[in-house]
């Protein structure tokens, strides 16, 4: 296959090549680059170029601000092929309807996504407190006996509901848009956790008092986290150790892994422990 250097060879400047970016995430048929100021005006041109190296991308959209908001939205902007952000993306054989306008998606953590779907017994209810569009839902509840899904993004949730028809497992799915702590207030299920996803590495740790409410006995929690490469793995587990403290319950740490980069020595990790 040609590379996007060969393809951009005499319509950039050496110095210019140099500056451009060789990764990018492709989500669906759309390809979602960062292109450095000084290469602005010739973005098109990239964007082109992408889509001429990566037959399969229709669209490109550009960055356009850091991801924000509780929300957690990346705005982007479209500077090549069909006027349009949203996408279906196949991930494990599952697919993904989304808006890259309107929700937070990572192609990154399709392995990570697997590595705990394949822990699901036929027999647990997972509750999962930032869902999103699904990826960790979805297929959870293939295998599941219910899967809770809470956001507080009403467009994840839409979306949520839409993949869940799409991949055949609404009936298995209950999704709630909200805070997922003023979700769990108001609905005071009975029926308690066997697992619970934490994957809202930013500010899961705010959210730990609502993992230890609605989990069983003995129930899983996959609490994910950024910590700086100084921390590893001792700020994650600090903050279990003060909740367990606070809520009066046990915990057994059970696996302490990285699963993704945030920016130089900053680390997404996933601490997987049990409550008692």
């Amino acid at each position: 296959m040609v590379s996007l250097k060969e393809v951009l060879k005499g319509k950039l400047s050496d110095e210019e090549l140099k500056l451009v970016r060789r990764s990018f995430d492709i989500i669906g048929d759309i390809a979602q680059v960062e292109i450095p100021e000084e290469l602005k005006s010739k973005e098109k041109i990239i964007a082109e170029a992408i889509m001429k190296v990566h037959k399969n991308v229709k669209v490109v959209v550009k960055k356009i601000g850091p991801t924000a908001g509780e929300e957690r939205i990346r705005p982007v902007k479209v500077i090549a092929g069909e006027k349009r952000t949203e996408t279906v993306h196949i991930e494990n054989k599952f697919k993904f309807k989304l808006d890259l306008n309107k929700v937070y998606f990572s192609p990154r953590l399709g392995s990570e996504h697997l590595r705990v779907i394949n822990q699901i017994k036929p027999n647990e209810v997972v509750f999962d407190l930032f869902a999103g569009v699904g990826p960790f839902a979805i297929p959870a509840a293939k295998r599941a006996k219910k899967v809770v899904a809470i956001d507080i993004n009403p467009y994840a949730i839409k979306y949520l509901k839409e993949n869940a028809r799409i991949n055949k497992v609404e009936n298995k799915i209950e999704a709630y848009v909200g805070d997922c702590r003023e979700v769990v207030k108001k609905h005071k299920w009975k029926q308690k956790a066997d697992r619970v996803i934490m994957n809202l590495p930013a500010h899961s740790g705010e959210f730990l008092d609502v993992a230890f409410y609605v989990a069983k006995k003995g129930a899983i929690v996959h609490f994910y986290y950024f910590l700086k490469e100084e921390e590893l793995f001792e700020g994650a587990v600090k903050k279990i150790k003060e909740a367990e403290k606070e809520y009066g319950r046990k915990t057994r740490i059970l696996n302490k892994k990285k699963c993704g980069q945030l920016a130089p020595r900053v680390w997404r990790v996933v601490i997987d422990f049990k409550i008692y």
